[in-house]
């Protein structure tokens, strides 16, 4: 792209924090060392002392569900190409989880939608890839317009419960923010 812009590349994103080397306060080597009060080992600048305390990214995403069914989209972006999950996505520094899902469902599949009173369905997370906790909200669209497709959602629709492609779904946390939603339905 000739002004600059980048794609970000996920799957190297994905190597923060455990293979930073720099500081991010003032650029100088980072040593493993044991923390106190805790005594578990941290990475900590060799220069000014900072100490990195990794934690997960977080993500929100909308389950949006119309007569009984979900809303899910086929990523048209790494990683993941081509699998299904709901619209989702990074919230950004200083956005609420609940903004950031809403902002992700109307980029992604282009519905405006509206929170069931808030109603956090769960937070999800997976052992194999702790980089990232993802909050998951019910919600209903208040577009006028049917779903559509973007850059990130080459293929938008509903899925009953019994319809969900369970062998072709993006993420760990995919399958489980629609198991325990099926799990809402069914009682």
């Amino acid at each position: 792209m000739s002004d600059g812009a980048v794609h970000a590349k996920h799957r190297l994103q994905a190597e923060y924090p455990a293979n930073a080397k720099f500081c991010p306060l003032c650029g100088a080597g980072m040593a493993p060392r044991i923390v106190l009060p805790d005594r578990i080992e941290r990475k900590v600048c060799t220069t000014c002392g900072f100490v990195h305390f990794p934690s997960p990214k977080l993500v929100a995403g909308c389950l949006v569900v119309d007569t009984g069914r979900v809303l899910l989209l086929r990523r048209g972006i790494e990683p993941s190409l081509g699998k299904w999950t709901f619209p989702g996505g990074f919230v950004d520094f200083g956005e609420s989880a609940a903004d950031a899902a809403l902002r992700e469902t109307f980029e992604e599949v282009g519905m405006r939608a509206t929170l069931g009173l808030g109603r956090v369905l769960g937070v999800f997370t997976d052992a194999e890839n702790p980089s990232v906790a993802v909050v998951v909200y019910l919600a209903a669209s208040i577009s006028e317009a049917a779903p559509s497709v973007s850059e990130e959602a080459t293929e938008v629709r509903y899925f009953a419960a019994a319809e969900i492609p369970w062998d072709d779904l993006a993420f760990r946390t995919t399958i489980d923010a629609l198991k325990a939603w099926i799990a809402t339905v069914t009682g």
